[in-house]
């Protein structure tokens, strides 16, 4: 649901329980003006203060559509680019219990690039017998290519795949 959608959603909601917008914001957390700008459609709230305000007027929201959200899946996936566990890592702990789409989504990363280091590191101990040049040079190209295409299909909100990646968090 985007705005104007989300605001007139919110107004109805709050009227029907018959809260003032200062309840609804002291209810949930939030700064009035904030409450007044989701409702006018003047802002697009992030996951959390919309999270804040379902819970509170008790209606169901589906956190893919939010901005927020696909700009944190988009990070997730492009943070292959650097094979660092941390940083994936770090974005699924910090935004997993806000949108279950990060969670699953950032597992999944975090299993491609684990599964992505230990084939990289076999890869360099077998330098020394010339074909882990070559397997090193597949590798980087594969996850070049992976990562790309999956971060297409995410921003299009289609499915994604990481082949032989191994699961180590489920």
């Amino acid at each position: 649901m985007k705005q104007p959608e989300l605001g007139s959603k919110i107004v109805e909601l709050r009227k029907q329980k018959g809260l003032t917008q200062e309840e609804l914001a002291l209810r949930c957390g939030l700064n009035i003006s904030t409450v007044q700008k989701v409702e006018d459609g003047s802002i697009t709230p992030n996951s959390a203060t919309i999270k804040l305000l379902a819970e509170e007027l008790e209606f169901e929201y589906t956190a893919e559509d939010s901005d927020d959200s696909k700009f944190w899946l988009i990070t997730l996936h492009l943070s292959n680019f650097f094979c660092i566990v941390v940083i994936p890592l770090v974005i699924w702990a910090w935004k997993k219990d806000e949108d279950p789409e990060i969670d699953r989504q950032g597992k999944d990363v975090i299993n491609f690039q684990i599964s992505m280091v230990i084939y990289l590191f076999a890869a360099s101990i077998l330098v020394f017998v010339l074909i882990g040049i070559a397997l090193l040079l597949i590798l980087g190209w594969y996850i070049t290519i992976i990562t790309i295409v999956n971060t297409f299909k995410v921003v299009s909100g289609k499915s994604y795949k990481y082949p032989l990646t191994i699961e180590f968090i489920k």
